[in-house]
């Protein structure tokens, strides 16, 4: 069985690396901005970082999962929000599991 304060300290250590992250990606952007060509890197790097961590959970994904992520990466790609196409994702997500599961 899972200790309640075992999971609130998971997800506050969770919360402190990725607060971190975005903060010294911040800080690194800062410094390298004026170097050419870099911008484009710089402005696509949340992206791919955002998926390299959500890529190998989908590999072994259920069908919801799938079908939820499908639907979050299309709808970030048409509309470019991440809160609403992280809130449209997880609502596929718990709706599907409910069908299929």
């Amino acid at each position: 069985m899972i200790e309640q304060s075992s999971v609130l300290t998971a997800i506050a250590i969770m919360a402190v690396v990725v607060y971190l992250t975005r903060v010294s990606g911040y800080f690194i952007g800062l410094q390298f901005r004026h170097i050419p060509g870099i911008q484009p890197i710089l402005e696509v790097l949340p992206g791919c970082a955002f998926m390299a961590i959500l890529a190998p959970a989908v590999r072994q994904g259920s069908v919801s999962e799938l079908i939820a992520m499908t639907c979050l990466v299309v709808l970030m790609w048409r509309t470019n929000n991440v809160a609403l196409s992280t809130l449209v994702g997880m609502a596929v997500l718990f709706t599907g599991n409910t069908i299929f599961d």
